[in-house]
């Protein structure tokens, strides 16, 4: 149990040393071009550098962490630490993984510095882009000012000429030429050229084929089945990973064929070429009635990110083939003959009709048939009462086939037909006579063959089909029928917000539209319903979510039911199914019998949120509603309406601020510089929303300027101060305008790093952010002013004992008096001054002090460093009843001028005194072996009288210096542990700690000051 006492009392201290310590880290970024020129744009694909610099204004720290996130659409290409000074060490760990770089400073003494250099390739889209840079400290390390920790910077990524061009060719066999046999092969060249200037890569490229020759000649068929990089120029590198997977592919006449499309994302070097050899295989083609030399044209398509300054698309080579083979071919035929009634008699309903229809084959070949005989009447129905082959009239044995009653038709099985052979069949069927019918009816049969042999055409197919019309009575009265309407309309956002790209609504938002289905006739009836999302010409969102869909209210006698089909919460993308069916938000199905009764009307209220996407031209959503009638009354018409929304149109505003120069004096003035880019990727901005906050210590001399300094842009008419937070409004801002914003401000009155924030906010029903990153700016200013350090000695003291408390102050390198400094000091509870500050070294200074015995702070007014001078230095004693870890920092300071106290940090340690009767074992706090036969003995009193003892020397660090079982007062300051301990060298001066253990005793513990 002893031994864990001593043990966690040294870790204390150890740890302590560490979780004291405080340092005052700053970052800033700039973004540069390859020679180190500042910049503030870069064009596509450019490549440029961040450099990072990384400064210590407070004390030395080890560890401390760089971070840098990258634009994911950028490429980083490399990054380095370089130019420590001051003993930093470089960062040697630096790693990427995906867009963010990290490290490890190691070293970082004070007043030291280093820099991280990375270069990257701009991404290949235009548009703003940001990186923000972190340096933050170990755990065990205070910052005492975070807000130099970070920095953030955005740049405008512009536009610049991208230029490919394609040549093809054709080498073998050569132009002209045709192949010899199919299965055959063709063999092509394609050059692909970079005329830009700038590396750029090449999206991908494909291969079309266009049929040249006359369809009814024969349709080619081909596959890819060879492709190889052959050659490449000027920096470029050959790309062979294609994965050649032959497919059969036909020609058509209608439509060019794409046989292959390869995605490579591959990049070309300025004015350079690569080229690519292509093999074509033709494969036989099917049959034709009309054989000729069948021709093909061929040429090669890119794919780039980019608008292309020349074509896309290559040179048209055409190719020569062969013949297709002759197809075989025959002539069926079909007839159908009304037999009774007299073909132009009146047909009642009910009576029966006999059709015989003759099936034949007029040769040369013998071929298998189907034929059909159904009805296709308007608006009335018929019932097959019998089907049946007439032997005696046929050629072929009626068991040759048979004949499947489907209702309104029958159909027979294929069977084979041989050449001048006929087959007969009778049909009986009468027609039923309806209630009523809509519209107009007639009576049409219509009989149907056709050939099933696959190598068979037929020559003549005018005769493969027949109708014959059936006079019918047409005294049947007009059904009545169910008018149905339904309308849609936006109503939350209210209108007009939404309803044109002039006045538009914001994303993120759910939109509510308002669905009233309204039966307008006197014929109750069943309804069904589809409300859906459809990806077209008037909806460009590529993806919507419905919320929800509630039936509010009803007129009339409808009522509202249950609603089955709502595909809540389910993202929709608009395209529709392998069926053609569309996205549908929700809908009303006819089993769902929703009887709608005449004169009345429904109404629903249905909640959409839109996921829209930047794109270039006006963002829409409409939401579509289709509605009709179930029932004989029903004329199958289908009733719709939509409503169209319009959201924000994207803008990408780019923000930087920075100070007119980055380091000014106390008290200074001078302007902070905001400027605002509307980038070229956007839509005009409206109503942006202008915000700055600037650290509370800054004060503003005078209101600020707004300029536009290119493109045409309205600037801030007014502006709004509250407090340190400055805003306005920038009514309007073209593509790629710039406006900038002064603000005037003198510089506080102590010293230090002091941020500055700048926002500018797209009004969200004008405007959405396309990169909200580049939204914001960060920025410091290095405020010079005298700097302050201060520490105790001893750090660690006895109850009722005292320490001295020395501040330090350093004057700037300005080359000028320091004058007017001042600051209090405001003491931890439970410190009191037990002697008013003096002067340790006063290098000429002069000034008042502040604080006598007693009180619980002290400082120094009017302080004045005359320009001999670097430095000046006073002091005076504390002292407190309360054990405790007193710290010390920047926030103790008050009425503070022309002053830097952002690194002060000290701490002190007061332990309880140990109350020992007669002095026995009370340990002493100093002790001097300096041979002069005065206190040259580490003495303890009576430890004499406890011979089972054991004493531990410790250094500040907490590693043993010295140790000895049996202490009797021998100890001269001279080491005996530690692995780089001299036995016959004394330890320096300073402070050490002991732990005396004593058993059946409580342990001792403290400290001991050694001098010479």
């Amino acid at each position: 149990m002893l031994n864990k006492k001593i043990i966690l009392f040294f870790l204390y201290y150890i740890t302590l040393i560490g979780y004291c310590q405080t340092t005052d880290l700053a970052i800033s970024v700039e973004a540069q071009d390859l020679s180190g020129s500042d910049i503030s744009q870069a064009h596509i694909y450019q490549e440029f550098q961040y450099l990072v610099t990384i400064t210590n204004s407070g004390d030395a720290v080890q560890n401390a962490v760089f971070n840098q996130t990258i634009n994911s659409g950028a490429t980083i290409i490399s990054f380095v630490s370089q130019n420590p000074t001051g003993g930093t060490t470089l960062i040697t760990d630096l790693n990427e993984v995906g867009n963010q770089i990290t490290g490890t400073i190691g070293n970082f003494p004070a007043s030291a510095s280093i820099q991280v250099k990375v270069v990257l390739r701009a991404p290949p889209a235009v548009g703003g882009i940001a990186t923000t840079v972190t340096i933050t400290p170990p755990e065990t390390v205070t910052d005492t000012n975070e807000g130099n920790n970070i920095s953030i910077i955005s740049i405008d990524i512009t536009d610049i000429i991208v230029d490919f061009t394609i040549s093809h060719e054709q080498i073998s066999p050569a132009p002209g030429t045709p192949i010899n046999n199919w299965d055959d092969t063709i063999t092509y060249h394609v050059t692909i050229t970079n005329h830009s200037d700038i590396t750029y890569p090449l999206a991908g490229f494909g291969g079309i084929l266009e049929l040249n020759s006359l369809a009814v000649n024969g349709l080619p068929v081909v596959q890819l089945i060879s492709m190889s990089c052959i050659g490449a120029t000027n920096g470029s590198v050959c790309y062979n990973d294609f994965n050649v997977n032959p497919q059969p592919t036909t020609i058509f006449a209608a439509t060019p064929v794409t046989v292959y499309d390869f995605s490579i994302n591959h990049e070309f070097e300025s004015n350079s070429t690569l080229t690519f050899e292509m093999v074509y295989q033709f494969l036989e083609p099917e049959c034709t009635l009309d054989p000729a030399t069948l021709e093909v044209t061929s040429h090669i398509e890119i794919a780039l990110d980019h608008v292309n300054e020349s074509s896309n698309e290559s040179n048209a080579i055409e190719s020569l083939l062969i013949e297709a083979a002759i197809c075989q071919e025959t002539d069926v035929c079909i007839e159908t003959i009304q037999i009774s009634p007299t073909i132009g008699d009146l047909v009642n309903w009910g009576e029966d009709i006999i059709f015989e229809t003759t099936i034949c084959n007029n040769g040369p070949l013998d071929a298998d048939v189907l034929a059909s005989f159904r009805n296709t009447s308007n608006n009335v129905l018929w019932q097959i009462t019998s089907i049946e082959c007439i032997e005696g009239q046929s050629t072929i044995p009626c068991s040759t086939t048979t004949f499947a009653n489907a209702g309104q038709y029958w159909v027979s099985g294929t069977f084979n037909m041989p050449v001048g052979e006929i087959l007969t069949v009778r049909t009986t069927l009468h027609f039923i006579e309806p209630e009523c019918v809509i519209g107009a009816i007639n009576g049409i049969a219509r009989s149907n063959i056709s050939i099933e042999s696959p190598d068979i055409e037929d020559s003549f197919p005018l005769n493969n089909s027949d109708f014959d019309n059936i006079d019918l009575q047409m005294d049947i009265p007009q059904c009545e029928i169910v008018e149905l309407q339904v309308t849609k309309t936006q109503i939350s956002p209210q209108l007009p917000e939404g309803s044109s790209p002039d006045n538009t609504t914001a994303w993120n938002s759910t939109i509510t539209y308002e669905i009233v289905v309204s039966n307008e006739s006197t014929i109750d009836t069943n309804i069904v319903l589809s409300d859906y999302y459809e990806l077209d010409a008037t909806s460009n969102i590529p993806e919507a979510v419905l919320e929800s869909v509630t039936c509010v209210s009803t007129s009339g006698s409808a009522s509202c039911f249950n609603i089955e089909h709502a595909n809540i919460g389910v993202v929709l993308d608009g395209i529709p199914d392998t069926t053609g069916d569309p996205d549908v938000f929700w809908e009303i199905l006819e089993e769902d019998n929703w009887l709608l009764p005449g004169m009345s009307s429904v109404t629903f209220h249905v909640e959409i949120n839109w996921l829209p996407v930047c794109v270039a031209n006006e963002i829409k959503g409409t939401n579509k509603v289709l509605l009709s009638a179930i029932g004989s009354q029903s004329d199958g018409t289908e009733v719709g309406s939509f409503a169209t929304t319009y959201l924000a149109p994207c803008v990408d505003l780019v923000v930087q601020t920075f100070p007119e120069t980055p380091t000014v004096f106390v008290n200074q003035p001078f302007n902070w510089v905001v400027d605002i880019t509307n980038s070229n990727t956007s839509d005009e901005v409206i109503d942006a929303e202008f915000v700055d906050t600037l650290d509370n210590r800054f004060t503003i001399s005078g209101t600020p300027t707004c300029q536009v300094t290119s493109g045409n842009a309205t600037c801030v008419q007014s502006f709004d101060i509250t407090g340190n937070t400055i805003s306005g409004i920038i009514p309007q801002m073209a593509i790629g305008s710039t406006v900038r914003i002064f603000i005037p401000v003198e510089a506080p009155n102590i010293g230090g790093a002091f941020v500055n924030t700048s926002e500018a906010i797209p009004s969200p029903i004008n405007n959405e952010e396309l990169t909200p990153e580049t939204n914001i700016s960060i920025s410091s200013v290095q405020v010079l002013a005298p700097t302050l350090e201060k520490w105790f000695d001893p750090e660690i003291i006895y109850t009722d004992e005292e320490s001295t408390l020395t501040f330090t102050v350093y004057s700037v390198d300005s080359g000028n008096t320091e004058s007017n400094i001042s600051f209090t000091d405001n003491l931890p509870d439970g410190l009191v001054l037990t002697s008013e500050p003096v002067w340790v070294n006063s290098n000429g200074s002069t000034g008042t002090f502040l604080g006598n015995a007693g009180d619980d702070f002290v400082g120094i007014t009017n302080l004045n460093i005359p320009q001999s001078a670097t430095e000046c230095t006073f002091s005076a004693r504390v002292t407190s009843s309360n054990p405790g870890v007193y710290t010390n920092n920047h926030t103790n300071f008050t009425n503070q001028n022309n002053i830097d106290t952002s690194a002060v940090f000290a701490t002190l340690e007061v332990i309880q005194q140990t109350q020992i009767e007669n002095d026995c074992l009370k340990i002493p706090q100093v002790f001097t072996p300096n041979n002069d036969n005065f206190n040259d003995l580490f003495v303890i009193p009576c430890i004499e009288d406890f011979p089972e003892n054991q004493l531990k020397i410790y250094n500040r660090h907490g590693i043993l210096v010295f140790q000895q079982n049996n202490y009797i007062n021998t100890w001269d300051g001279r080491p005996n542990s530690g692995l780089l301990h001299q036995t016959d060298k004394p330890l320096p001066v300073g402070t050490y700690y002991y732990a005396l253990e004593i058993k059946n005793e409580s342990p001792l513990v403290g400290w001991v000051y050694l001098n010479y």
